[in-house]
């Protein structure tokens, strides 16, 4: 641990499950090892408006990168976003909706959902905000757009890559889903655009949103088997993460 500096943790699948919030545990850890001097950053593909209900309220005000990096907050406040251009955006929406195909995106800090019904509708909703209009947030700055029907994706590929100038797609292992971002926007682009010493940062992730992060990283530690990595780096599983953390702690007290 000597050297180390910084923690970089991606939240779904690598600390949280099932979309329940952060046991305490695993804050308690975190927090003591702020208190040994480590800067603690959250990397997710949730925005701020639902990172915020599975973390405890010490982290609330920590920069927190959201959106799979098109969107950084502090202090919950959104500090940067990558939108996409406006107009673009809006006839893709409009695309979807005629085509049937139900989505949910996010603005700053209010979001949409398409009116074909999914599912995952009524779980974000459950975290404690009701969707905003439609018709009105998509005439505001539009940070990620998420497709709730994967099989779509060959079609909806097509369509961007002739109407849309910049855009980039995360697919989210085990699920029927992906969402869809600026050019560029990435969890290790907005890390750096915090100007981090990735030579002293260690990096957790578990899918393929936090490749890049993990590989530019000092130290990579990846949560189960969902991704391997071309460098070194620790295998850990959703049993043995707070072990781990736990060995890391120690680790730091006694250097």
């Amino acid at each position: 641990m000597n050297g180390i500096h910084n923690f970089v943790f991606d939240l779904d699948g690598t600390l949280i499950f099932e979309g329940k919030p952060l046991s305490n545990p695993i804050a308690d850890v975190l927090i003591a090892l702020e208190q040994s001097g480590i800067n603690t950053y959250f990397a997710t593909a949730r925005p701020l408006r639902d990172t915020l209900p599975v973390l405890p309220e010490y982290f609330w005000d920590h920069t927190l990168i959201g959106c799979n990096g098109a969107m950084t907050s502090k202090q919950q406040k959104v500090t940067s976003a990558n939108a996409f251009k406006k107009a673009q955006i809006v006839q893709l929406l409009e695309w979807l909706d005629d085509k049937n195909i139900a989505y949910l995106y996010d603005g700053h800090y209010d979001y949409a959902v398409s009116d074909k019904p999914h599912e995952f509708h009524q779980w974000v909703a459950k975290l404690g905000t009701q969707p905003s209009c439609n018709n009105t947030l998509r005439q505001q700055q539009v940070i990620k757009l998420l497709i709730l029907e994967g099989h779509h994706f060959d079609e909806i590929n097509t369509y961007c890559e002739q109407h849309l100038d910049t855009f980039t797609y995360y697919h989210h292992s085990g699920t029927n889903c992906f969402d869809i971002v600026t050019q560029h926007s990435n969890k290790l682009s907005a890390l750096q655009a915090l100007q981090l010493d990735l030579s002293k940062t260690i990096c957790f992730g578990n899918d393929h949103n936090d490749v890049a992060m993990l590989n530019a990283a000092h130290k990579a530690v990846v949560v189960g088997d969902g991704i391997s990595l071309s460098r070194n780096y620790t295998s850990v599983c959703r049993d043995t993460i707070l072990e781990h953390l736990t060995s890391l702690l120690a680790s730091k007290v006694a250097s």
